[in-house]
This record gives structure tokens, sequence and C-alpha cells, in this order.
């Protein structure tokens, strides 16, 4: 029964993937037009919605994404937090700069107003911190993952506060998101984190196999960070995401 439904949810995800191709092409090439447009950002987010349907991902949302402008912060366990989040919730993400050259995923990504992060390099930070402050400035919330990798999804790693100087700086919230797939005994469903040396392919052809992989999306109550330092902001954001795990 395995195969029959990895095949027929491939060949379904293809399809949605070359038409994602194709309305990207005619609306970021042809017609030019900006993923800051209404219509675009609805388009997005639909298709981003899709994703997870077509592998068989049923996504709860618990709380709602801020109306206001804010920094988002999430804790990160696979390419699949992507999709997920950004189904529910108006935002750009930042990525690392290696995502932008993969085939395909890339190009969309960039088109759909993706912000990279050259990490390792002297600099990065700083370039990134500017990119979101921009992205943050026109109105555009903006999520990033500041464990800085992937993990398991049984434990939260900690938060690297860096990045979180473009909210301080503008004084605006931050929202914690904690991310979810849950599994047996209150574990993570092992099929999902995207860790160690694991290829997309691999990870994704596990999932595509399963009848059905829940996710869990929760929305937590802003931290404000006016008068806070960097470091108190993302010790209460991984705080409060770790509650919401594991009460």
């Amino acid at each position: 029964m395995k195969p029959l439904r990895r095949a027929l949810r491939l060949s379904r995800l293809s399809l949605h993937i070359v038409n994602g191709i194709v309305l990207t092409a005619v609306l970021a090439g042809v017609l030019r037009r900006s993923c800051d447009e209404p219509f675009y950002q609805q388009l997005i987010r639909w298709w981003l919605g899709k994703l997870p349907r077509l592998m068989g991902v049923t996504v709860t949302v618990k709380g709602e994404p801020a109306s206001e402008t804010v920094l988002m912060v999430a804790n990160h366990i696979s390419w699949l937090d992507i999709p997920v989040l950004g189904s529910v919730a108006k935002v750009r993400f930042l990525s690392k700069q290696e995502v932008r050259h993969w085939p395909v995923v890339g190009w969309l990504a960039d088109k759909a107003g993706t912000l990279f992060i050259t990490r390792g390099q002297a600099g990065a930070a700083a370039q990134a911190a500017a990119t979101i402050s921009q992205a943050l400035q026109a109105g555009r919330a903006v999520l990033l993952f500041p464990e800085g990798t992937t993990s398991t999804g049984n434990a939260v790693r900690t938060f690297h506060a860096r990045l979180l100087a473009p909210a301080m700086d503008a004084q605006l919230p931050v929202q914690p998101v904690a991310v979810r797939y849950p599994g047996a005994e209150g574990l993570t469903n092992p099929l999902v984190p995207y860790v160690d040396q694991q290829s997309l392919w691999e990870n994704l052809r596990a999932i595509l196999g399963e009848r059905e992989v829940l996710a869990e999306i929760h929305f937590l109550p802003l931290v404000q960070t006016a008068g806070q330092e960097r470091k108190a902001v993302a010790a209460a954001c991984e705080q409060h995401i770790r509650q919401a795990l594991w009460p």
C-alpha cells in the first residue's frame, strides 16, 4: 500500500510544483509583479497550503499569527516547517543561502520573497539583520529559526539572539511559534525531522508513504522588546516554545 500511496502523492505533488513554476514565471517573470502585492501573497499562501495536503499532512493551528508587524521565531525540525507555517501566516522566511541554489525550490523561494543568509562568512549576520530590518520597515512580518539548524523535535536548542536585533532596534514585538509533529508517546514523528546526512528525497519519500502525518502550529503571545536585552528576549521565546510543546 505504501508504494502506491507514495506514487500517487508524488505525481500530484509534481503537478503542483509545475503549476507553481508556471504561475511564478508569469507573475514574477512576465508581469514583473512584486511578492509584496496582496494578490501575490495570497497565491503564495494557497500554493504553500496545498503542499502539506498533497503529502498527507494534516495541520492544526492553535492561537493566531499577530496582525501587526512582528518578528516571528520558531523551533526548526524540517524543511516541511516552511510550507506548514507559510500556509497559515503571511511571513517572509529567513533561510540559508544554500537553499537559493537548490534546483527549482531555490528559485521559487527567491521569487516568494525569502530572505537569505550566508552562514559562516564575516559580516553575514549583519547583512541578514539589515535585510530583515528592511522587510520589517516595509510592514512585512519575518519568520526565522534562531536555533540555526534543524533538530529531532524532541528538544529545543538554544536560541541565538543576534538576529533579533532588527526587532529590538525598531522596538517591535517578537512572536514565538511552536512547531510539532506528534508521534508516539509524546515524541516527534521520527519520519519528519530533516537531520544528519539524510537527503531531501529520502525525507520526502518517507513522508509520502505515511497514511497521515500530523503537524501542530502554536502561535504564542507576543514578547515585548522595549527596554529588554536580546539574550533575555531570545531566552523568553525559547522558554515559551518549550512550555507549549511540553506543558
